[in-house]
């Protein structure tokens, strides 16, 4: 959390001290103690709530102890603010995942101003939307009370009274810093991989128009190729520049073009109809610029031949199927399983729970590529 919450954090050492169990258990039973009891979940489908109202009454148990049992197993920093916008109660699981020593000095306090001054609109949104008995989700930045910083996917839900009026708000931060450092790191690998296909193309243009020059009978094929090139760089380029995500038979049609003027053909068959997100995107561009470069140096699409790309949704993963056909005098491409590109694309898919096979099929070269979606 921003400078505001540190400023009222206390001193550090020692003197901040956490509070024993049953000292945080009345705080949070007298915070979670509206006008009128509270609905057990926030939002809660009338027939779901019936339910756990069944179970609970069955079972003896209290609701308030089976609400701050809930709250308290939680690795989630959960959080009940009063349709004030004030901050009341924040589980024990949440201080620590906040670094918050002393809750007291927080409490009462508007949550927004609590976060970066970027991110309040959202929070003041959300929890309009909460008083309106609507719940919001969304991701933002903010640091930890000791200045950590930390991204979070935010929850934001009315909790409502017996006679349906929303008496608070609950709050539930889960923290996705990993996740968006392995977005980030991605980003930068597609920028670098960007800059090292662009460059290799302009390099492998220039020496061709270089030669060109000096043979004038091959002066024409030289500059063929090296549009070739060129319009290989453009949609790679294109491809990794994916913000708002793609479709997947955009990407495939993008990838297709560049062959068109040559004897190598792409040919996309019965790709599903799928949008995919930014990362997802990224991640399918980069293995796919990566899989027709090498059969550009070493397979069928350097040699006149065809590539097939086809795919499914197989469970909650996309499963791409590249085939190279075989071809008289053509050279299989490199296997996946070498190389720093073929390192790269394992390293990437990795990263998503991802996975790539290739090898030698009675089609020809096959490569086959698991990514979850989820």
């Amino acid at each position: 959390m921003r400078s505001t919450m540190r400023t009222h954090a206390g001193p550090p050492g020692d003197s901040m001290k956490a509070k024993p169990m049953n000292a945080e258990v009345s705080n949070a039973g007298a915070a979670l103690q509206p006008r009128e009891p509270l609905r057990l979940v926030a939002g809660a489908n009338p027939a779901e709530e019936a339910d756990a109202v069944e179970f609970l009454r069955a079972s003896g148990l209290a609701l308030s102890s089976v609400v701050l049992g809930l709250f308290d197993q939680s690795d989630d920093c959960i959080k009940v603010i009063g349709v004030d916008g004030a901050l009341q109660f924040m589980n024990c699981n949440g201080k620590v995942a906040m670094q918050v020593d002393d809750f007291s000095a927080i409490a009462g306090l508007p949550w927004p101003s609590l976060w970066p001054e970027a991110a309040q609109p959202t929070l003041v949104d959300a929890m309009d939307e909460a008083r309106a008995g609507r719940s919001t989700r969304f991701e933002a930045f903010c640091p930890t009370a000791k200045g950590e910083p930390r991204w979070w996917e935010v929850t934001v839900s009315p909790l409502r009274s017996p006679t349906n009026s929303v008496e608070a708000i609950l709050a539930t931060s889960r923290d996705i810093s990993e996740r968006r450092q392995r977005e980030d790191a991605l980003a930068v690998v597609a920028a670098e991989m960007r800059h090292r296909l662009r460059n290799a193309h302009a390099i492998g243009a220039a020496l061709l128009l270089a030669s060109g020059q000096s043979d004038a009978p091959h002066l024409e094929f030289a500059r063929t190729v090296a549009g070739r090139f060129s319009r290989l760089a453009d949609v790679q380029s294109k491809l990794l520049e994916v913000d708002g995500g793609l479709p997947l038979s955009a990407m495939c049609a993008d990838i297709s073009q560049v062959f068109a003027a040559t004897g190598g053909r792409l040919v996309c068959d019965g790709l599903p109809d799928l949008h995919l997100n930014e990362d997802r995107a990224r991640t399918v561009s980069l293995v796919l610029g990566e899989l027709t470069t090498n059969s550009l140096k070493h397979g069928v699409l350097g040699h006149g031949g065809t590539a097939h790309l086809g795919g499914r949704i197989d469970g909650d993963a996309l499963v791409l199927d590249w085939v190279e056909s075989k071809l008289d005098g053509a050279e299989p491409a490199s296997n996946v399983s070498s190389g720093q590109g073929a390192a790269l694309m394992a390293r990437i898919l990795k990263l998503y729970r991802g996975s790539i096979e290739a090898g030698m099929a009675d089609d020809g070269y096959r490569v086959v590529i698991r990514l979850p979606l989820g």
